[in-house]
């Protein structure tokens, strides 16, 4: 108490929750179709999504259908409301296990915040910019084992990581500490970095 230091928290009673906080237009046929084979592999697992754009009930049934089409049970998959105020959106992190990132664009600033709030990310290693940030952020973490090669070894992580709970755990326990005693939050040697990369652009 007092530290500042988040605890990993889990403010539910219910099984294995999945999560994806990315903007809907993230949620491309392919990363539906990768969501629903990890639900179908995790038959005990929920997932949860939420998008500042599901304020808009039709966006929220158009997701929906996207995977009752692919015969997923809708008790099973939670949509959440759009919500007012930063700390309130942090707080959703709290109703989920593990943070699935879509593909091929996948998540930094909802990355980086649920790496803050104690929650690990499941990605797939990309070939561009867009496609890498999960696979660097994973990697300064030396979060190599959350970090897939294809679909086949993404679904072979997240099923690991669920039937691991210890390591899982250890996984929650520490996952903010060593975030912020990663390059990824030491914003001097960043800065500094950053600088000279300027510099020799121009140069």
């Amino acid at each position: 108490p007092g530290s500042g230091i988040p605890e990993p928290n889990r403010d539910y009673a219910d099984r294995f929750r999945f999560g994806c906080f990315n903007h809907a237009r993230k949620l491309t046929k392919p990363t539906i179709a990768l969501f629903c084979d990890v639900l179908i592999e995790c038959p005990e697992s929920t997932l949860l999504l939420k998008s500042i754009s599901f304020h808009e009930q039709d966006e929220q049934r158009r997701i929906r259908k996207r995977f009752e089409q692919k015969r997923i049970d809708p008790d099973r998959l939670i949509i959440l409301d759009w919500v007012k105020g930063g700390l309130n959106h942090l707080a959703c992190y709290n109703q989920i296990d593990a943070a699935l990132d879509p593909f091929p664009y996948g998540g930094a600033t909802t990355t980086a915040e649920s790496l803050w709030m104690g929650v690990p990310v499941i990605t797939i290693a990309g070939y561009n910019f867009n496609s890498r940030c999960g696979e660097s952020i994973n990697k300064n973490l030396n979060m190599e084992q959350l970090i897939a090669k294809d679909e086949d070894d993404y679904i072979k992580k997240v099923v690991n990581l669920t039937n691991n709970i210890n390591d899982y755990i250890n996984i929650r326990k520490s996952i903010f500490l060593d975030a912020i005693k990663s390059p990824l939050f030491n914003t001097e040697d960043y800065s500094k970095s950053f600088f000279e990369t300027l510099k020799k652009i121009v140069q």
